[in-house]
């Protein structure tokens, strides 16, 4: 298993989250065909940064991104692999990033892929709960603040209250780290309301890399991520990179939710 799996982190260290089969003869070529489009999709799937693009139904190998979530809108099966020589780790149903084994076991290449799943995880959750709202709403229901900024109805009949919609977001994000939801949803006589204010993304954000592990403590990893743009509001032409942090908190449940956090677009 650490064989093919050091060949899928080797290839996915090198490559950002970007786009990159060959029918074998052997039964050895053929799970080398297999490791290499699972990763090649994982790429292209984390590096459509258009969270406004249709969806399509994927599966999700080591290093593939969420349906929840960079703001690609590439639906994610959630379904854990059953093949532990292609994978070391998965999604969950929720999103969040589970090992099959004891990350610790794992090298650091191994581990910043993961983070970096994660990453794209937390880039859609945070878009669809920031940048508008998961849940259908009434618009003909709404409440308004102090702004005269109207907020909606959300109908979804699992969102009674606001912890509830906390819940669903912290599927993906740790509870250690705080959120703006208060700010974006409101509940109000027994219902909850989203402000659901779209905005368009950066429109010259690429992708993001993790590059490094900064640091580690009992419970929590920190990574460096590079964030790239094809250039900036004041030149348009020069390509350009952001440094920033992002951490993964490995909960009791075993699970890697996104901690530190800033969305890139």
């Amino acid at each position: 298993m650490k064989r093919i799996i050091s060949a899928i982190i080797a290839f996915s260290a090198v490559l950002t989250i970007a786009g990159c089969n060959n029918k074998k003869s052997s039964e050895k070529e053929a799970k080398d065909s297999s490791v290499s489009e699972t990763t090649t999709e994982a790429v292209q799937a984390s590096t459509q940064p258009d969270p406004l693009a249709t969806t399509e139904k994927t599966t999700v190998p080591a290093t593939e991104a969420t349906e929840a979530t960079t703001a690609p809108a590439t639906e994610v099966s959630t379904e854990k692999t059953e093949d532990p020589d292609v994978y070391s780790f998965y999604y969950n149903g929720d999103g969040a990033v589970v090992f099959g084994d004891d990350y610790e076991k794992e090298n650091d290449a191994t581990l910043m892929a993961a983070a970096e799943s994660l990453f794209v995880s937390a880039c859609q959750t945070e878009w669809k709960y920031t940048v508008g709202c998961p849940y259908e709403t009434n618009t003909e229901d709404y409440i308004e603040n102090d702004f005269q900024w109207r907020f909606y109805r959300i109908t979804d009949s699992n969102i009674k209250s606001f912890a509830d919609l906390e819940n669903d977001y912290y599927k993906v994000f740790s509870k250690k780290y705080p959120n703006q939801l208060n700010e974006l949803f409101k509940e109000s006589n027994g219902a909850v309301y989203a402000l659901d204010a779209a905005r368009g993304m950066d429109i010259f954000y690429e992708n993001s890399t993790i590059t490094e592990i900064k640091s580690k403590t009992d419970d929590e990893i920190f990574f460096t991520v590079e964030n790239h743009y094809s250039g900036t509001d004041t030149d348009v032409n020069t390509p350009a990179t952001k440094t920033d942090t992002f951490s993964v908190v490995i909960e009791s449940d075993g699970a890697w939710r996104a901690g530190e956090f800033n969305l890139p677009y």
